[in-house]
């Protein structure tokens, strides 16, 4: 935007920049929820009804921080719709390559899990007898494992949050909540992971002795960008001189609701070992100048060539 009026340049469109709120979904599930009320995908008054782990609703947070706006989400028109990221894998570091050019992004599902078994003595319950929620979960967990390798390469399976309770020492836990994120880029793969899944819900609650509840929190199917916008994403990566290649998205991203509304790509650039959601999540200078070039220069593009 600097450079944009540094030199002088008026583009045929307003060029807005965007912080799209709660993008991870990591507080408050689902993720990208505000790109979706703005894409129509979810209700304001369901978005901002979501609640943390503590109650809270994302209606509050934003009026303690000050970021409750007032305009009408959705409300104007976006002529297109680019957004720049790190890959958060370690593709175009492993193969040397300096951009990426995002086709589209893969399919992702999440649950919340509760098994209820029943709470009991460590010392005094012979294991015959006990209905041990965790031991349960941890079956369960091996098989949700065993969901990401069905589909070598394509597949993923992730159990991100797993907690027992009453969480005593010397207590069998009568209660264990976890999450489930299943991932594919065909909508097909989905469902057969997801009648896995569902197939090693029942068989732990069998086997065990305790009842399962599973709830869909999420369902974000897969997504394939603009061909316009990606062309200009292509043109001005290679008259950059940048090395790149074409790649699917493995996370997902407020691209998935903008391009239900607007033209929409994405492009990336590597960050240092793969590694994202992760304290050593790293990028130098040099990569986020590239990625910026690449970001003007196709927004120019675009701009120009643009009804």
């Amino acid at each position: 935007m600097r450079t944009l009026h540094d030199a002088g340049i008026v583009t045929r469109h307003p060029i807005e920049v965007i912080d799209w709120t709660n993008e991870e979904g990591a507080r408050f599930a689902p993720a990208m929820v505000a790109s979706g009320v703005f894409a129509g995908v979810f209700s304001l008054d369901y978005a901002l009804g979501q609640k943390d782990r503590d109650g809270v609703t994302l209606g509050e947070a934003l009026e303690r921080s000050g970021f409750a706006g007032s305009e009408e989400p959705g409300a104007h028109p976006l002529a297109a719709h680019f957004e720049l990221h790190i890959e958060q894998g370690p593709v175009l570091e492993n193969e040397g390559l300096e951009v990426g050019v995002v086709s589209g992004v893969q399919g992702i599902r999440w649950y919340d899990v509760m098994v209820k078994g029943q709470t009991c003595h460590a010392g005094t319950t012979p294991m015959a007898l006990r209905r041990d929620a965790l031991h349960a979960a941890a079956r369960l967990a091996i098989a949700i494992d065993d969901i990401g390798w069905s589909d070598p390469g394509r597949s993923l399976s992730t159990i991100g949050l797993f907690q027992a309770y009453p969480g005593s020492r010397n207590t069998a836990p009568g209660e264990v909540r976890l999450t489930v994120d299943l991932r594919h880029p065909e909508v097909d793969g989905l469902n057969r992971m997801e009648a896995m899944l569902q197939k090693a819900l029942g068989a732990v609650e069998l086997d065990c002795g305790v009842d399962i509840e599973e709830t869909k929190v999420w369902s974000s199917p897969p997504v394939e960008f603009d061909a316009g916008v990606l062309a200009a994403i292509s043109a001005a990566t290679q008259r950059l001189g940048y090395s790149h290649r074409t790649m699917l998205s493995g996370a997902g991203h407020d691209s998935v609701y903008t391009a239900r509304v607007a033209p929409t790509g994405m492009i990336f650039i590597p960050c240092e070992g793969g590694l994202s959601h992760n304290v050593a999540e790293n990028i130098t200078p040099a990569e986020a100048e590239r990625g910026a070039n690449v970001l003007l220069q196709a927004v120019l593009d675009y701009d120009r060539s643009a009804g």
